[in-house]
């Protein structure tokens, strides 16, 4: 074998050990396996019916609007942009659509009619988080409170629109074995958020942008423009999530959404998101760290125990979380 080929051989199995490194080490592995830790301690601790399709189904619906929302939220956070006001426009786009639905509209005209309302309201985050240059941690969190009393507006005295379609309400509860349509939905979303963001030029993009914004821009990406973007989709994923929560619930309230975002944005930090700095995440991570969160919490409810620990829990793995961050020596985005 000549030298040249040798060399080759050696630099190649150098890549292929970097890349299983990478692999084993990664943010999504270190989460993967604290699933299949829940999991060992589910069926340890509840039994056989921890995976039962009845307790599956439980599961699945309880996490597949928030993973449907951190497929689209989660571009954000890889421009560089904390959208804190998520919850808050989940509400809002349920109360408009339960609104529109018990106004006799059919569900073909309120679901494109729910995104844009949200859609405008992420522009207007837009707006003052990218063009102005307001800090996007206080700027959402400005929408977070508007957006909130606009939605106790909308749903009235009462506090809660009713809206039952029975067919939107089948559909929404309809299973596939023991998992529902609408956690189908989300993964198929996080798949293709998967593929967006490692394997497009627009996912390079949104990336670099949230990794360093001025060599971005020395590269020629539009700065401006993929984080409007990115707010934008965020807006989307809000505006489809309250859609399907009128469908499951039957209805929209005041309280819809309300803290979603602390929820959304735990599980995808948990997954290997960053909240400080951009470029670092997988929308697979994301939905793992969900999973992660649902399943503790349904252990919990299963075993009679006060849900308030799952927030001891979800705070240490957030503590965990950071801490790996850190021993991954992640200052620069990935």
């Amino acid at each position: 074998m000549s030298e040249g080929a040798r060399s080759l051989e050696i630099s190649g199995s150098g890549l292929d050990r970097h890349r299983i490194r990478d692999l084993l080490t990664g943010s999504v592995t270190s989460i993967a396996v604290t699933l299949i830790g829940v999991v060992a301690v589910g069926l340890g601790w509840v039994g056989p019916s921890f995976l039962s399709a009845s307790n599956l189904t439980i599961i699945g619906s309880f996490v597949a609007v928030p993973m449907l929302i951190a497929a689209f939220s989660g571009f954000a956070l890889l421009a560089g942009v904390v959208d804190l006001s998520i919850g808050s426009m989940v509400g809002v786009g349920s109360a408009v659509a339960a609104t529109l639905m018990g106004l006799g509209w059919s569900l073909a005209a309120v679901l494109p009619a729910t995104i844009v309302v949200c859609l405008a309201f992420g522009a207007i985050n837009g707006l003052a988080v990218v063009v102005f240059g307001a800090d996007a941690i206080a700027a959402t969190l400005g929408m977070l409170v508007a957006l909130r009393g606009l939605t106790y507006i909308i749903a009235g005295p009462g506090g809660s629109i009713a809206a039952f379609d029975p067919d939107f309400y089948g559909f929404t509860n309809l299973t596939f074995g023991p998992l529902p349509a609408p956690f189908i939905i989300a993964l198929a979303f996080i798949a293709v958020a998967a593929l967006i963001v490692s394997r497009t030029r627009l996912g390079r993009h949104v990336r670099a942008v949230g990794g360093d914004d001025r060599a971005a821009a020395r590269a020629g990406i539009s700065v401006m423009r993929v984080r409007f973007g990115a707010l934008l989709m965020s807006a989307f994923g809000a505006g489809l999530g309250g859609f399907l929560y009128v469908g499951q619930l039957g209805g929209a309230s005041n309280l819809t959404g309300t803290g979603l975002e602390f929820q959304v944005y735990a599980a995808m930090m948990i997954g290997g998101y960053s909240i400080l700095r951009g470029g670092v995440g997988n929308p697979l991570g994301a939905a793992l760290g969900l999973l992660v969160v649902a399943g503790t919490s349904n252990i919990l409810d299963v075993q009679a125990i006060s849900p308030y620990y799952v927030n001891i829990i979800v705070g240490l793995l957030l503590l965990a979380a950071v801490l790996l961050d850190r021993l991954r020596g992640g200052d620069a985005y990935e």
